[in-house]
């Protein structure tokens, strides 16, 4: 029994552990806050640090749209736009080859099961790809770095589960049987026989058994998203974007809608209130779409603040900074003016080498310079004189128009009327009284236009230098081009931005290889989903830490089979060793005493090949491939024969290879003539 006194000492204990966690709570959120605050103003000073790399940004993009000196300029040309949409073709026209090989380190007794893993993960990672539209965020990654230096990628594996409705109603069940049971055991009497202790135990292991089969994953890839350049900020600690990887830490932009940041972040939703307003700026703006305060308003930056009451709130948006922090692992998001976070701190679930989902690709890298430096950049002058020297030749020309002159003073001002109000090529009838013609009208004279003043051959041949678009044999070739011509500037064109494709392939390695960690780590994909992406034969396995993946295969691509092919390189090269590997593979086989169809497969594969370097993607090679016949087994109904060198192979042996049967000319796929 508790006395009044008993129960007024719990009542006033109960009150401090209140008082208590109260305080407890209000004390973290002074700490969250400040912690909000931190980096809110550390992100504020990195942005005013990289204030002049982003007015970079913009003067590109106005040049690729031809809106640079619009005011001073009459004739723009648009040719900084139009080598940016030429060499994202030749960069990025597909997505590339992966190409897994078996690490040094891996030993002869696991060679043939990490073989089989190398080329089920060689097929996931192009599916993944696939499946995550990399084309789609790459290619503007292209454009962007051709345009403003810099291009961005995010990279970042979503896993989304779901309630299984059945699984749900057994696991209600389940319970209610537990209560049940909780209740007869609280009604028994001490020392009354039944014990149900088998059972609970029975129905607490079905339970848990249901509850992790409930959630089923509704979606578990890769997602891939291209990132404008003024939506990344790298930490100023960074000396130069190149090695962003090892930067502090880096934050990404974004720009929600007011209901949909509450929704997505339903933790914070109170909080959102008090963050600061962004509207959409409206039309077509030299910056590209941007959010502005009012509309019209002059932007510095490609997004600026809005000040209270300046709009409507109903159509505000929430600028929203998700913080990558290396140092501590963790991935942070505020919003600007909200004073909590928009969720707690968090890691990330797959764990990988590079840590950063981010990936960025440049042109060119200047010494001691923290930023890369754009093509556009290079060229703005020989643009603009292009531009000045198209300009004046619009003005001269509109100023040597033909003129004639006449003498008003013989004339009558009726008559001189006529002649002053006429149009051009207009027949008037005048009265000249009589005067010859020559003595009242004459050509005025006028500077003659001369082609060498305006010729833009030098600066286009500049323009192409900086480029690298068709420079070989560009000056030379003024008449119609044919096709081997086009073939010779291609070549031309595919030797200058080497460098270009080398820095791209070096990039689309490291997303393969972080693509790799993703699929394989313990939340990434199931031997299952595997199978799903490579068939049945696939081998799948998940290793715990990401460093160990290094130890069986070594990730990469293929270089340069991301851009566009050059298909009359390719070919003419082809046409030299496609000989030598028919004859090749044929006299190995021969000598080593290979299987007919092992040496079949091998021809096989040189015929695949040619036609992939056809060019011509419509053509099904295999079409066109006879396959081998279906064995025959003994007894069969209809007396089928058995050819005994079929049932040697079924037992494990090879059949002879008949010298006659290996004749070059005759198994040899048709080589390509070079266009």
């Amino acid at each position: 029994m508790t006395g009044p006194g008993d129960q007024l000492v719990q009542a006033i204990e109960a009150d401090e552990m209140e008082q208590a966690e109260a305080e407890r709570r209000a004390a973290a959120a002074l700490e969250e806050e400040g912690a909000v605050k931190a980096w809110l103003k550390r992100i504020e000073e990195a942005r005013e640090f990289d204030k002049d790399a982003r007015k970079g940004y913009a003067l590109d993009r106005r040049y690729c749209q031809e809106q640079a000196n619009s005011d001073v300029f009459d004739v723009r040309v648009p040719i900084a736009g139009t080598y940016v949409g030429i060499l994202t073709t030749f960069l990025f026209a597909r997505d590339p080859e992966v190409s897994v090989e078996l690490a040094e380190a891996v030993s002869v007794r696991i060679k043939e099961d990490a073989k089989a893993f190398a080329t089920t993960l060689e097929i996931v990672v192009g599916r993944l790809w696939k499946k995550g539209k990399l084309k789609a965020a790459a290619d503007p990654l292209v454009r962007s770095g051709l345009s403003v230096a810099i291009g961005w990628m995010k990279a970042a594996w979503h896993r989304e589960t779901g309630n299984n409705p059945a699984l749900q109603q057994e696991i209600a069940g389940l319970r209610s049987s537990l209560a049940a049971i909780d209740q007869l055991q609280a009604e028994l009497a001490e020392g009354m026989v039944g014990d149900d202790s088998a059972q609970r135990a029975e129905l607490e292991q079905r339970l848990q058994q249901a509850e992790d089969e409930a959630e089923r994953i509704i979606f578990n890839a890769l997602c891939l998203d291209f990132v404008r350049a003024d939506d990344i900020q790298v930490a100023p600690e960074c000396a130069c974007l190149q090695n962003y990887v090892d930067s502090p830490w880096i934050a990404q932009r974004l720009f929600m809608p007011m209901a949909k940041a509450k929704a997505a972040y339903p933790e914070a939703a109170e909080f959102l209130g008090s963050a600061t307003a962004y509207f959409r700026v409206p039309g077509r703006t030299a910056d590209g779409a941007g959010f502005s305060g009012t509309a019209g308003a002059e932007q510095t930056d490609e997004y600026s603040k809005v000040p209270a009451g300046a709009a409507d709130t109903s159509k505000a948006c929430v600028c929203v900074w998700e913080v990558w922090n290396k140092e501590t692992g963790h991935v942070i998001t505020v919003a600007e003016g909200c004073p909590r976070y928009l969720r707690q701190p968090f890691k990330p679930d797959q764990r990988t080498t590079r840590f950063y989902p981010f990936f960025s690709w440049a042109v060119i890298w200047n010494d001691g310079a923290r930023h890369p430096q754009s093509l556009v950049d290079r060229s703005r002058s020989l643009l603009d004189e292009y531009n000045r020297v198209r300009t004046n030749y619009r003005e001269h020309r509109r100023r040597a128009i033909p003129k004639t002159g006449f003498d008003s003073g013989s004339l009558d001002p009726v008559e001189a009327n006529k002649i002053a109000d006429a149009a051009s090529g207009e027949m008037v009838g005048l009265d000249l009284k009589g005067v010859p013609p020559a003595q009242v009208l004459f050509p005025i004279s006028y500077n003659p236009v001369d082609m060498a003043l305006y010729d833009t051959q030098v600066i286009r041949s500049e323009l192409e230098m900086i480029w690298g678009v068709q420079e070989a044999l560009s000056s030379s070739i003024q008449v119609a081009k044919t096709a081997t011509e086009a073939d010779i500037q291609q070549q031309g064109t595919e030797s200058r931005i080497g460098y270009a494709r080398d820095s791209l392939d070096e990039m689309l390695s490291d997303l393969a290889r972080y693509t790799a960690e993703l699929a394989v780590s313990p939340n990434g994909l199931t031997p299952e989903d595997a199978a799903a992406m490579a068939g049945d034969e696939a081998l799948w396995f998940n290793v715990p830490e990401p460093e160990m993946l290094d130890m069986v295969v070594q990730v990469d691509i293929r270089a340069g089979s991301s851009g566009k092919p050059a298909t009359a390189l390719r070919q003419q090269q082809w046409s030299i060793l496609l000989p030598q590997l028919q004859q090749a593979a044929i006299q190995i086989g021969q000598m080593r005493g290979a299987a007919l169809p092992d040496i079949a497969n091998c021809l096989e594969q040189l015929t695949v090949e040619t036609v992939k370097r056809a060019g011509d993607t419509s053509i099904d090679p295999y079409s066109f491939i006879p396959q081998a016949p279906a064995p025959v087994a003994p007894g069969l109904p209809g007396g089928a024969a058995v050819d005994p060198a079929m049932l040697a192979g079924a037992a494990g042996g090879e059949p002879p290879i008949d010298p006659a049967m290996l004749d070059p000319a005759a198994m040899a796929p048709p080589a390509i003539t070079p266009v």
